[in-house]
């Protein structure tokens, strides 16, 4: 018998009337309310044989459509061998990476010779 899993399960109505606690979408979201108007969306993935918890940002600010869609970017990420979690912080180390030359350009081409 195959087996059934809910997908989908919650409206953006729905998610505004939940008080605080823990309610799940399906295949592995879940939105997390800590109060009735503020939560978080939680994505639910194994990597490795563990477990893991990944951030889809804020809810109402993220919608559920939204919050769907980096869902699904994410488990495709998993299908082709990549951990989106590390993949989400290797980018965001790289846009951290700001060093002069890349703000200025070359400090030869475009600074002015330094005289002492």
């Amino acid at each position: 018998m195959a087996e059934l899993t809910v997908s989908n399960a919650l409206t953006q109505m729905k998610a505004k009337n939940l008080d605080k606690g823990k309610y799940a979408d399906g295949r592995g979201l879940w939105l997390v309310k800590s109060r009735k108007d503020a939560g978080k969306w939680i994505l639910r993935i194994v990597v490795d044989g563990k477990r893991r918890e990944m951030g889809l940002g804020p809810w109402p600010d993220v919608s559920i459509a939204e919050a769907r869609e980096s869902a699904s970017e994410a488990r495709k990420k998993l299908r082709q061998g990549i951990d989106p979690i590390q993949d989400r912080r290797t980018q965001r180390s790289r846009l951290n990476r700001l060093t002069v030359g890349r703000i200025y350009g070359s400090p030869t081409s475009s600074w002015p010779a330094l005289t002492w």
